[in-house]
């Protein structure tokens, strides 16, 4: 389970926060096949593709949460033409054809309301047209059906958390994180909410409990130096800066390096400064 607002880049239904369940990403033609072998009912193919998806790329949402999708078809939670219908909503979603997509879901609500992860979906893409009573509505609606849907729970927390509504957010990541103890995400979310309060012990200790569950996680690192930034703990944080310019530049994150740069220019007026006061 996404950082400061953890940002997931996709195609066209999502908004600039760590939405969990993505189903879409930044990515060629032939990554869509998974999802249009499912739409066409043809899902032990898909379970292959997406398998063999993930043995290249092994944190991809998409073919995880796919999968999900697909055991809960075989568990009897679903049914084959519920699948098809839903699977088609995505597929017409990755099209960039929202409206069509959207129908699609509700017709899949209206055969089964108690599926959640339909609920999820729309509430993402609510979310994605900046449509929020109707994404909050549906996020909550999927935790009513499942309360232990922690990815419902972290994408509700999220939204709140990028409209500017710090305590409910705190509440659902609390809650996500409850459910999946062992994920770093909703901590660093959790981090970059007390430190935007001024609560900085209480960022510091989100971040450095995401990172006992992620040692190399640069996001965790960064953050973590601007909370001892902004408590005038100076050394730790050029410390923790150091550590995520080198994560960033093993992963050859050019954006990260970027964020870095600017800090590091920081310590060099503060170094300077000091001098001058000598």
């Amino acid at each position: 389970m996404n950082r400061l607002l953890l940002l997931v880049t996709c195609l066209v239904i999502f908004i600039s926060l760590n939405i969990k369940e993505s189903f879409a990403q930044n990515v060629d033609s032939d990554y869509r096949k998974g999802i249009e072998y499912a739409s066409e009912g043809q899902f032990q193919e898909a379970v292959n593709w997406f398998k063999d998806n993930l043995k290249v790329n092994k944190t991809d949402l998409t073919s995880i949460s796919s999968l999900a999708v697909i055991k809960d078809l075989n568990d009897g939670k679903i049914t084959d033409v519920y699948a098809k219908v839903f699977f088609t909503g995505l597929n017409l979603l990755q099209n960039g054809k929202i409206d069509e997509g959207l129908k699609e879901f509700q017709k899949a609500i209206e055969s089964n309301p108690g599926y959640p992860r339909t609920y999820n979906v729309v509430g993402m893409v609510y979310a994605s047209q900046g449509i929020e009573p109707e994404s909050i509505s549906y996020f909550k609606k999927a935790i009513e059906i499942n309360p232990k849907y922690s990815e419902a729970c972290f994408n509700l927390a999220a939204l709140y958390q990028s409209s500017a509504q710090p305590l409910d957010a705190l509440k659902y990541y609390e809650q996500a994180i409850s459910l999946e103890p062992n994920s770093p995400d909703a901590l660093i979310n959790m981090g970059v909410i007390y430190t935007s309060l001024g609560k900085y012990p209480e960022a510091i200790k989100c971040y450095q409990n995401a990172l006992g569950l992620d040692r190399n996680n640069p996001e965790a690192y960064y953050n973590l130096a601007l909370a001892y930034f902004m408590s005038d703990q100076l050394i730790k944080f050029r410390d923790n800066l150091s550590k995520a310019q080198e994560l960033y530049q093993q992963r050859n994150d050019t954006q990260g390096l970027e964020k870095v740069a600017e800090y590091m220019n920081k310590i060099k007026e503060i170094e300077n400064k000091l001098k001058q006061a000598k």
